[in-house]
């Protein structure tokens, strides 16, 4: 029988004793980790996370099968501590990867956060859904800080379907009149 507890409580320690610039939702705040194993690998300076990993930070959550953190710190790292690695530098998902704010919901196979880029790109199979509106292609990048998303359609066509009288707030303009 798995430890989920014992390792979700070394999970959340890890992430909430590293200063992380890292970023999954626009508020910032306290990152929350949940997972089956972590895996501490100091001189490459990640954490793999994996099986039901689920982070949420504010009012955003990503969830896949497996989650790498990578650090940038610099130095030595510190083997009796988990404050040596530095700032998140980039977040590789893989799995069933689904991110997901108030504002949207996107999936794919595969999705990377770029620290230094302020960037999430999702790859393979992707699907964006904001209020009633549906697109997919093969690639999204949502830049965060420009609140910027473009969708590819890789070897094939970006495909929509958009509701014009949807509101603002995701309601059927028809509907609440």
């Amino acid at each position: 029988m798995k430890n989920r507890t014992w390792i979700a409580a070394a999970a959340i320690g890890l992430v909430a004793a590293t200063p992380a610039t890292a970023q999954i939702s626009g508020e910032g705040g306290p990152i929350r980790v949940n997972a089956d194993r972590s895996e501490v690998v100091e001189k490459q300076r990640q954490v793999i996370l994996t099986d039901s990993v689920d982070i949420m930070q504010g009012d955003a959550r990503l969830r896949a099968n497996r989650v790498t953190l990578n650090y940038s710190g610099s130095g030595e790292t510190q083997t009796t501590g988990l404050s040596g690695f530095g700032d998140i530098s980039s977040m590789e998902a893989v799995g069933e990867v689904f991110y997901v704010t108030p504002e949207l919901k996107a999936t794919g196979d595969n999705g990377v956060y770029d620290a230094a880029q302020d960037t999430i790109t999702l790859t393979g199979n992707v699907v964006l859904i904001r209020g009633e509106d549906v697109a997919t292609g093969e690639r999204l990048v949502m830049q965060l800080s420009e609140g910027r998303t473009v969708l590819d359609g890789g070897s094939g066509q970006v495909q929509m379907n958009i509701n014009p009288n949807q509101t603002e707030e995701g309601e059927n303009a028809e509907a609440s009149n």
